[in-house]
């Protein structure tokens, strides 16, 4: 573990990365369950999730080649998870494309695919890698892409429409001004597909279209919404 990277500094000193996201990983995941980490970073979510799986699989979307590093790394410490969790070379977006990963250099782990130049990464959409993948179910999406959000979604609108997983995804306003959609948008276009907009605590309320906007959002379809109560 690098204690210079944030998040691995986060799990070092309290355990978790984030401990309402722990909390709520818990309630919904099933040991059973397919997940994808899209913006694995380091893989503390992805090391959540394992923990709770035995018979699923877990696929962790890193496009950062050091960051990636670190996210393998950390998933060859415990031998068991290497039978669950796949570690994944590409960023997703609306469409396939080669993009250019920039990382933040104010806060290290963190990165874009905005740029023009960079790290040259291939970038997939959901709907594309599920169709080779040939995956016969998927249960939960968690998407974490500075501001890129809405374009992952609606690469995965045929995902969504199949698979109803249950979404948990970045809703920080400072990224989404540079994104290609406000967070209203998303939500909206969640909405449209039979999707409630949720705060990830316990109440599960819904949360207003007009915001103020949490730092993270859940996306649950009513058919999923036995989950809750899980």
């Amino acid at each position: 573990m690098d204690t210079t990277y944030p998040m691995e500094s986060s799990v070092w000193l309290a355990g978790v990365y984030d401990v309402k996201t722990t909390k709520f990983l818990k309630k919904v995941i099933h040991s059973d369950d397919v997940v994808l980490d899209i913006g694995a970073n380091c893989g503390a979510l992805t090391l959540v999730a394992a923990s709770l799986i035995d018979q699923g699989k877990i696929y962790a979307f890193e496009p950062a080649p050091a960051v990636r590093s670190r996210l393998q790394g950390n998933v060859e410490l415990n031998p068991k998870l290497k039978e669950i969790v796949t570690v994944l070379p590409y960023g997703v977006g609306r469409q396939q494309y080669k993009g250019f990963y920039n990382e933040d250099p104010n806060y290290r782990g963190n990165g874009s695919l905005h740029g023009q130049q960079g790290i040259a990464v291939e970038v997939v959409s959901l709907d594309e890698w599920v169709a080779l993948e040939k995956l016969d179910k998927i249960d939960l999406i968690k998407i974490d892409v500075e501001g890129m959000e809405y374009d992952v979604l609606l690469g995965g609108k045929a995902v969504l429409e199949k698979y109803h997983p249950i979404l948990y995804f970045e809703t920080l306003e400072l990224f989404f001004e540079t994104g290609s959609h406000s967070i209203k948008t998303t939500y909206e276009f969640l909405s449209s597909l039979g999707y409630r907009i949720i705060y990830p605590t316990t109440s599960y309320s819904e949360i207003p279209f007009e915001g103020p906007y949490p730092p993270n959002s859940v996306a649950i379809h009513s058919s999923q919404a036995a989950r809750l109560r899980k």
